[in-house]
């Protein structure tokens, strides 16, 4: 082992003496969930291929390519909302649009409308026109719609009642609120004329849905929900229940959003979930997250469907991570883990054992290493990999590998634990001994410097000076072990009392991340 320069003070302070150290620092990384590179191709089923819902994905050209290897439902992300087929009065363009229905229907999977009513994204023009005028371009909206794409499985008539509905001018808000008659004596007056609008012109076939965010993670707005949802019911003018679940809605129990579930259920309409994305700062956050969320969903009886709104870097929360497949078209765990729990192939560790060669629990060498292993059980688990840490920092350090490399003597304890979202994990404890713990350079301290007295003690009494830029110290046996930690920050000077046995002590000064 290296020798460490150090700055000390040799004080008689009987029965103590201390030595003030300089260490370096050490960071363990984590090891990352195994994935794997993937290519795309048609004789790869889709996720939820013969299962009794779908998984499907928003379609965009960004999100299209390798989709029909995972998904078997489309939804277009923009390319279905009025501000984005008829920016100019009078004149649709439809190409985006033909493109994500003809995939849908050209691949025989479902395809959802979104949306014909919302508070954003609308076209700017019909901001200004009189209240007549308003709902005769929306009707035009509505058929024109019905008339292009006869085989639509489900329309969202309107997006986000609660929280976004057309009541603004300017920014895309559409400012026809008023126009479809406002709250009115229903209190959703609005909603009920554009299910109207929508029922008169879609066929039988075709489901009309609601749609809104903040449903499952809130109790309150699923009540709101189902006061319009029963309202619509009362003249058959709403045939399924849609949800979103974008990650920040998801931040709760996953009992809250079983029983919001069941609350929605109790309406007697399919749910779909239209919007799902789950963030992804780290692999094993994202894998342990969609473990969490995705079966909630999956499992309930009611739930019919499930929408994901993009799974490629491109998506609307890219910068979240949520994406599934990275830039390099490798599958992140979390899809890997989707398609193997949907399935029913998802094999989980049940238990993590740690060994070293011939059992070894020591290192007995100077800046000595030692190899742990850890093996899963069954073997077959879908992820073997295992993230790896030891808890005293200052004493040793372990690389991803499992390599465990002394800096000082003491006994430590490792933790190897699954990454596969089960929790399994298991100790290891190694004893280190017989290295050097420091080196002593001749060295001048410089005026104005760090003091450290009284000189003789006797009284366990002890004094610090000039500490400005010191945030913590921590006091040390030589054999590493920590005897007290002192936070120190926005002082000068500390005093302080220690009832410890007669020896030579460490005494380690902390700047942020430096020592």
């Amino acid at each position: 082992m290296s020798f460490r320069s150090v700055i000390f003070f040799l004080l008689i302070i009987s029965p103590l003496t201390f030595v003030l150290a300089q260490n370096e620092s050490v960071n363990i990384e984590k090891k990352s969930a195994k994935s794997g590179l993937i290519n795309f191709s048609d004789s790869i089923l889709p996720i939820a291929y013969g299962q009794a819902k779908f998984i499907g994905n928003v379609y965009s050209a960004s999100q299209w390519p390798g989709f029909k290897t995972y998904w078997n439902q489309v939804t277009p992300e923009n390319a279905g909302k009025w501000g984005s087929v008829e920016k100019s009065r009078d004149y649709m363009s439809w190409v985006n649009l033909d493109a994500a229905y003809n995939a849908a229907k050209n691949n025989n999977m479902p395809f959802k409308l979104h949306v014909l009513v919302w508070g954003n994204q609308q076209p700017s023009w019909i901001e200004n026109l009189n209240a007549p005028e308003k709902r005769e371009e929306i009707q035009e909206w509505f058929s024109a719609i019905a008339n292009r794409y006869p085989d639509i499985d489900y329309v969202e008539v309107v997006n986000e009642p609660l929280h976004d509905p057309p009541n603004q001018a300017g920014n895309g808000g559409g400012n026809y609120f008023d126009a479809l008659g406002g709250s009115g004596e229903s209190g959703w007056d609005w909603v009920v004329r554009a299910f109207n609008y929508a029922r008169s012109r879609f066929p039988n076939n075709t489901k009309l849905m609601l749609n809104e965010y903040n449903i499952v993670n809130s109790e309150t707005n699923t009540n709101s929900y189902i006061e319009i949802i029963e309202l619509l019911k009362t003249d058959t003018l709403i045939d399924a229940i849609g949800i979103q679940a974008h990650a920040f809605s998801l931040n709760t129990s996953v009992t809250n959003i079983s029983n919001n579930l069941d609350r929605l259920a109790e309406t007697g309409l399919p749910i779909f979930v239209t919007e799902l994305d789950i963030d992804g700062p780290t692999d094993e956050t994202q894998l342990k997250e969609y473990q969490r969320i995705f079966p909630v969903f999956w499992n309930h009886p009611s739930v019919k469907g499930i929408t994901l709104w993009g799974y490629r870097p491109g998506m609307w929360r890219t910068q979240q991570k949520a994406y599934l497949i990275n830039a390099n078209n490798i599958e992140r765990p979390a899809l890997v883990w989707l398609r193997e729990y949907v399935n029913g192939t998802f094999v989980k560790v049940n238990s993590v054992k740690i060994s070293s060669h011939n059992d070894v629990t020591t290192i007995d060498s100077d800046d000595g290493t030692l190899q742990l292993t850890a093996t899963l059980l069954p073997e077959n688990v879908t992820f073997p990999g295992v993230t790896w840490d030891v808890f005293e920092k200052d004493i040793a350090t372990i690389d991803e590998n499992g390599l465990l490399t002394a800096l000082q003597n003491g006994t430590v304890s490792i933790v190897a634990k699954a990454v596969d979202g089960s929790d399994k994990k298991n100790y290891f404890r190694v004893t280190i001994t017989n290295q050097v713990i420091v080196g002593i350079n001749d060295f001048k301290l410089p005026e104005n410097s760090i003091t450290l007295f009284p000189n003789p003690s006797s009284d366990g009494n002890f004094t610090i000076n000039r500490i400005e830029k010191i945030k913590s110290i921590e006091v040390r046996r030589l054999d590493g072990k920590l005897i007290k930690k002192i936070n120190v920050e926005n002082k000068t000077s500390a005093t302080y009392y220690m009832n410890i046995d007669q020896g030579i002590y460490l005494i380690q000064m902390f700047d942020g991340n430096r020592i």
